[in-house]
């Protein structure tokens, strides 16, 4: 009972509407919702990457998703099988976007302040109006992290997050020498619930969100990583560095990094590629590293 007691407990809300409507854009073409909003949807979304992330993280104790469910009934066998808590959100004028995002970051802060026991919230959504959400679980003392569509999520709000999460990038990835290259179509989903889109699309942010990031490149992860590195030996006095505590400082100082989504099985692997950065020490215990002397 102690060990289940200090699991982190996890509360998971979902923009489900909203990203929804991104994902379909990517599959259709970008302005397909906008056309389709009030007639029955396909499932798009797949649940499981985004549950399967949110359980690494701890007990999933909320589970709780916002949107107009009367269009949405395809997604019952999904929504049913992962336990979600739906939030009605009827239309109200053109607000209804607006009102939505209030009503979950409502109810994130209240969750927050009254279920001490939380110790990390996961927010789906891509939008920017979650900033000042994100901003404020962190002063509670929580972990924030964030899942959203890659070149299409507000890089302010990833970088108010301890950690974000790009959806594509949590499916399976593929072989290194097969990425970029589709397998075929994706299989279907159990129970006749069609197939969410391909993993492995590549994506661009739009030209009309000039404030919407893309994944990290190599470059990007090369350059924190090599401030992490340089930040370690500092704040620890010797050139001694447990890979757990250097992936902790990488991730905060670049919120959207993912070792997987640069063609990496694990951060040892990640690792690997920098020889002119680090060496390894020894690679007992999750492995110590040090940074390779400039002279």
């Amino acid at each position: 009972m102690a060990e289940r007691e200090s699991t982190p407990k996890v509360a998971l809300y979902w923009d489900f509407e909203n990203f929804h409507a991104i994902l379909g854009n990517l599959e259709y073409g970008e302005q397909w919702y906008r056309e389709n909003r009030f007639t029955p949807q396909p499932p798009i979304v797949d649940l499981s990457p985004v549950l399967e992330y949110a359980a690494s993280l701890g007990d999933i104790t909320i589970n709780r998703a916002y949107g107009n469910w009367q269009w949405f009934a395809n997604y019952r066998h999904q929504l049913n099988i992962a336990g979600v808590d739906l939030i009605q959100m009827f239309p109200r004028g053109q607000n209804m976007k607006n009102s939505a995002d209030i009503r979950m970051a409502l109810d994130a802060l209240s969750d927050v302040h009254t279920h001490q026991h939380l110790t990390h919230i996961v927010v789906v959504s891509s939008d920017s109006d979650f900033i000042s959400l994100a901003q404020k679980v962190k002063q509670s003392g929580r972990f924030i992290a964030g899942v959203g569509v890659a070149g299409f999520s507000n890089r302010f709000l990833v970088a108010s997050c301890n950690e974000f999460k790009f959806y594509h990038n949590l499916f399976p990835q593929p072989p290194q020498s097969e990425q970029g290259v589709p397998a075929g179509d994706s299989p279907a989903v159990a129970g006749n619930v069609a197939a969410a889109p391909s993993p492995h699309v590549v994506m661009q942010p739009p030209a009309h969100a000039p404030e919407a990031t893309a994944a990290p490149t190599m470059d990007e992860a090369r350059a924190a990583l090599q401030r992490a590195l340089r930040q370690c030996v500092e704040r620890r006095g010797e050139n001694y560095i447990p890979c757990g505590l250097l992936k902790q400082l990488l991730v905060r100082l670049l919120p959207a990094f993912d070792e997987r989504a640069l063609g990496c099985t694990s951060f040892s692997a990640f690792l690997d590629r920098f020889p002119e950065l680090l060496q390894w020490v020894d690679r007992d215990a999750g492995g110590h590293v040090s940074v390779v002397s400039e002279g």
